[in-house]
């Protein structure tokens, strides 16, 4: 089914198979990308928005729809885009895109904006079928929850809207905070508006603070709002329902007997009537709760009394379970022997020596003190790596100086380095040979001149053809953006853009972006992203998402990379990036065959390699010095001076060959550990140095131990690489050589 996005047509229910509403004439197919398929809630014509669930070429996404045209009611639609940009980073909805569409008879502009689906119930669905939540899962989402609403506020925001259908419970556990449409900015105007008792009022029944109903809401209202939702979670009964003693605190323990006295105070004072007497430190809150957790998951040890074959050396002692008041008796072992004690504390010493440094190279690793020994390491393993061959799916078209020139000679009319009149021809050489697709990795922002009409026609309606813009971004000089060529619709264009780590080296593959919506380019897919998923198509493979939200190319699974992944640590993850595995070859622009422009023009191309063109992708790019469009790439540092520089249209093709492999599962993308597992890695790897040196104090020895530890260290980090993986090197080294270091210092010392 397809959905009408107009509020005024009358009949909004359409089939699949149309683009346009059989009612009103509105196009189905909004902004070029997206098709409604369902409302995600009752379309109520007092209601300001409308929410829906849409198909964005195969991914589902979820669009809400402003209905009401008020200023005030607009200023408020695009702060909520905003403020889910900014906080990105945690666990609410992502911002997909943000736009303004026209319906046929309907209001003169509609703001949309689409964010990413969530999969799930939210809370109100979630009550509906189910019994009464476990105190154990309460506490569950309680941690989760509380680190999200603890970074909103450190925003300076106050969501102002918490209640059960505003969170969002996925099939893996996790939790997201939604519907940001209320937020408000604590600044200073809104502290003056305060005093002043002129701020909106915005509430629901049975969760909304007292202070906030006053129009006084501050960051402890939203804790209040958390603990009414879980009174509801907890006993099945809206908040509201529940009779108020004197102080006016709510009468709800009774219809939860399956929580604890101490859970229950906890609500009890997240829900305190006074702001001052509510618990909202968010740190406070997570150190109960982890107590609380403990208590519950963690049985009790069973008492043992000694009987009279107890060791006289045997003493009871009480230790504390899990909460202040409850306790429980443990048997001590013997004291052990003086013997074992000679070897049990230096031993002991040395673990806590190993675990210390461990930590401490973690702490520093996350922060990204490591970050760029790290980078150098990776880029030396992948140098390292047995050679792949060229990708013979692939053929660039090149353009140096000498073609330029040739241009130049042939009197034809030159903007930047390839004129109309060479493009028309190449195309109209290369058609003939039916490619499967070719790739312009060159900016054309401006039109055909008009004495080369049938380029303007080709690029028109060439199905097989790609172009390139480039999205705004001030950061890189271009914060206006460049355009795509005019003639190609938007379905045949990607971003050309990069993301270069420090030193302009190109590690990462960005495939996907939102646009800032005052870009000239608003592709959102990248060329590389185009060109492959239209050479897939031809093989049956579609882009698609899987359960989690993240991309797919038939069976394969791209999955994104986080801002803490192998040796990055704390970069802006934003958009959707992938780690590049570049193909092993002698030079990055091996990558594939190439073939120069003016021998394509002049036809001195061989001709079994002109047949050789069918179903290949065919890049044409610059490759003369003279451009701008140049790159590091993590074989910089062994090339030859004069290949220290990438031209972008071959890092285009590694792009482009890497995606195909994945896809057609001949290469894996490349993965890293989470940061349990590395931070183990490290401890192991902190705790043999330290053993070592504990085990063999003399120098010579203990060097050649620390030397042979190295070498399997690095073999195993490069065998993992050569698997796709990306596994801590430098801070396993570090910590190896530190703990052995650390230990025969203090051995040292001991002695003396």
């Amino acid at each position: 089914m397809s959905f009408c996005i107009n509020p005024d047509c009358s009949q909004r229910q359409n089939s699949e198979q149309d683009n346009y509403c059989q009612t009103c004439g509105t196009s189905l197919v909004i902004n070029e990308r997206y098709r409604i398929i369902r409302p995600l809630r009752e379309l109520e014509a007092d209601h300001c928005t409308e929410v829906f669930e849409v198909d964005n070429l195969g991914v589902p996404k979820v669009i809400k729809v402003l209905t009401n045209q008020r200023r005030r009611l607009v200023t408020l639609f695009e702060q909520e885009a905003q403020i889910l940009k900014d906080l990105k980073h945690l666990s609410v909805s992502r911002v997909d895109n943000y736009f303004r569409f026209t319906p046929e008879h309907g209001p003169k502009d509609l703001h949309c904006l689409v964010l990413e689906k969530i999969p799930g119930l939210n809370l109100q669905q979630w009550i509906a079928e189910n019994e009464l939540l476990s105190e154990a899962l309460a506490i569950e989402w309680l941690q989760l929850l509380v680190p999200i609403l603890e970074g909103i506020h450190q925003q300076r925001l106050i969501h102002r809207d918490i209640k059960p259908s505003n969170i969002m419970v996925s099939p893996d556990g996790g939790v997201s905070l939604i519907d940001f449409g209320a937020a408000r900015k604590v600044t200073t105007t809104y502290l003056k508006k305060l005093e002043d008792e002129d701020v909106t009022r915005i509430y629901t029944p049975g969760y909304t603070a007292p202070e906030q109903i006053e129009g006084q809401a501050n960051y402890s209202s939203d804790f209040f709002a958390l603990g009414r939702t879980f009174v509801h979670l907890l006993t099945g009964v809206g908040p509201d329902e529940f009779s108020k003693d004197k102080e006016r605190r709510l009468e709800w323990r009774q219809a939860a007997p399956q929580i604890s006295d101490h859970f229950a105070n906890l609500i009890d004072e997240l829900i305190a009537p006074v702001p001052e007497e509510r618990l909202y430190n968010a740190q406070v809150l997570a150190l109960r709760l982890a107590w609380m957790s403990e208590a519950v998951n963690a049985p009790l040890e069973q008492t043992r009394i000694p009987n009279s074959e107890t060791s006289e050396n045997t003493t009871l002692k009480q230790i504390s379970p899990s909460l202040p008041g409850e306790t429980t008796a443990e048997v001590v072992s013997p004291a052990p022997t003086r013997d074992e004690t000679r070897m049990v504390k230096p031993l002991m010493g040395v673990l806590g020596i190993g675990v210390a440094i461990a930590t401490f190279i973690f702490g520093a690793r996350y922060l990204g003190v490591l970050q760029p020994l790290e980078l150098k390491a990776f880029d030396h393993l992948m140098g390292l790596r047995p050679a792949d061959m060229p990708d013979s799916r692939l053929l660039l078209v090149t353009v140096d100086e000498a073609d330029i020139q040739y241009q130049n000679q042939q009197n034809m009319s030159m903007r930047w380095s390839l004129s109309d009149q060479a493009l028309n021809q190449a195309l109209e050489t290369l058609e003939t040979y039916q490619p499967r697709a070719i790739g312009l990795d060159i900016y054309r922002d401006f039109s055909v001149t008009p004495e080369v009409p049938e380029l303007a026609t080709r690029l028109q309606q060439n199905p097989n053809f790609f172009g390139i813009c480039k999205v705004a971004s001030p950061l890189d000089g271009a914060p206006d953006a460049t355009p795509p060529p005019a003639e190609l619709p938007s379905n045949r264009v990607g971003f050309s853009d990069f993301i270069d780590d420090a030193g302009n080296t190109v590690r990462r593959h960005l495939i996907y972006l939102t646009p800032p919506v005052n870009s000239s380019c608003s592709a959102d897919y990248a060329f590389s992203l185009q060109l492959a998923s239209h050479y897939l198509a031809a093989d049956g493979i579609q882009p698609g998402a899987n359960p989690d939200g993240n991309l797919t190319l038939g069976p394969a699974v791209l999955k994104p990379l986080p801002s803490h992944a192998g040796g990055y640590q704390g970069i802006d993850d934003s958009g959707h990036q992938i780690l590049l595995n570049y193909r092993s070859l002698r030079t990055v622009d091996s990558v594939a065959e190439q073939i120069s422009l003016q021998d394509l023009l002049e036809n001195k191309i061989p001709p079994e390699s002109l047949e050789s063109l069918k179903d290949r992708i065919v890049l044409i790019g610059i490759t003369a010095p003279s451009t701008t469009d140049n790159w590091q790439t993590p074989y910089s540092n062994t090339a030859d001076p004069s290949q220290e520089q990438t031209p972008g249209v071959f890092i285009q093709a590694q792009m482009i060959s890497q995606l195909l492999s994945i896809a057609l599962q001949e290469r894996s993308q490349l993965w890293w550990w989470s940061l349990p597992i590395e931070a183990l890695w490290i401890g192991a790897w902190s705790l043999l140095g330290g053993i070592l040196a504990w085990a063999v104090h003399k120098p010579l020895y203990l060097a050649i131990a620390g030397a042979m530890s190295f070498t399997l260290l690095f073999g195993i980090s490069f065998g993992i690489l050569t698997q796709g993986g990306w596994i801590p090197l430098v801070p396993a080294a570090i910590a190896l050589f530190s703990a052995q270091l650390a230990v025969l210092f203090l051995w040292k010392r001991r002695l003396s």
